[in-house]
């Protein structure tokens, strides 16, 4: 039955008062609903993280900053998949076997990944971070001055798809983006202003998310996609599948060399320990988080891609 079908469905088995009843219940709880959306969790159309953080991931995973769905192939908790994951970026960029790069890190949130990355690679290279979070920004800058990187990692402010804006052309030796341009106003935008920012020859490694090739509508699927994209900002032109996901890229110019699927490895393990653990934390019944986990992990449409990218040498600045 579809949405349609079961909204005769109660016209026709209820009184007109009852249905009318209900019309206004339904328009208060979307009220109350928009109100909780836009009061707490999305503020002038940037994500409120902070709530996120303080309310969901530091509760299952203590003095916890990434902001990832992490890379469970061999973790066992949220810190060590997050972790897991941006070694693996790192690993696809192959910067551990270079020196005298510069790199741009496009929606570094709380800086988290920098801090590790930097001290992976070698002493002569340098990585500048932006996000469009003022602070979230403050922070890493504040924890970056208490240590002793600052002169080969800095923090800025700056909206991803202005990246062409900010930098000169071909500023950058590898761009990396982890978890964030599916939040972008114009995701096809940045991914022309990451081909404009890299050198000739230079590397885009990007992990996003999108809509499962087969996807088709449904209640629950539809009903997940709706919460889910209100929560965490997703635009509706950004829920593409991978396809087309990966034509946009390749029309920004960039030559996709390498394109990886590694949805079983992040939300499924990732709902399972995350609902499990938030409702011992918030003696909630465990019934509940493995109700949410069911839920979450075979209802959600979405696939966890990851593609590494070249700018071609022929391409001149």
């Amino acid at each position: 039955m579809n949405l349609y079908d079961f909204i005769y469905s109660l016209f026709v088995h209820i009184s007109f008062m009852s249905f009318l009843y209900l019309i206004v219940f339904l328009c208060i709880a979307y009220f109350l609903y928009r109100s909780i959306i836009d009061t707490w969790f999305v503020k002038d159309g940037v994500i409120n993280y902070d709530i996120f953080l303080k309310q969901f991931i530091q509760a299952v995973s203590k003095d916890n900053y990434f902001m990832n769905y992490g890379y469970w192939k061999n973790a066992s908790n949220l810190m060590q998949a997050n972790k897991a994951l941006i070694e693996f970026i790192l690993e696809k960029s192959q910067l551990k076997e270079k020196k005298n790069q510069n790199i741009l890190d496009v929606g570094c949130g709380y800086g988290e990944q920098d801090f590790d990355w930097i001290t992976s690679l070698d002493p002569t290279n340098t990585i500048t971070a932006i996000d469009i979070s003022e602070s979230q920004i403050a922070l890493a800058k504040e924890k970056c001055k208490r240590s002793t990187l600052e002169s080969r990692l800095g923090f800025e402010v700056c909206d991803a798809i202005l990246l062409n804006k900010k930098f000169p052309k071909g500023e950058f030796d590898t761009v990396l983006s982890v978890e964030s341009a599916f939040h972008y106003s114009n995701r096809p935008l940045f991914f022309t202003s990451v081909y404009d920012v890299l050198k000739p020859e230079g590397k885009f490694v990007i992990c996003d998310i999108v809509l499962n090739e087969h996807y088709t509508p449904g209640i629950l699927t539809s009903s997940f996609l709706y919460i889910f994209s209100d929560f965490l900002n997703i635009p509706y032109k950004n829920l593409i599948v991978s396809s087309e996901w990966e034509k946009s890229i390749a029309e920004s110019g960039l030559t996709i060399v390498e394109s990886l699927d590694i949805t079983d490895k992040t939300f499924k393990p990732y709902y399972e320990h995350f609902f499990n653990e938030y409702a011992k934390a918030k003696n909630l019944p465990l019934t509940v988080g493995s109700g949410l986990n069911v839920f979450f992990a075979y209802v959600q449409p979405f696939t966890y891609k990851v593609a590494v990218c070249k700018k071609s040498s022929s391409d001149l600045v």
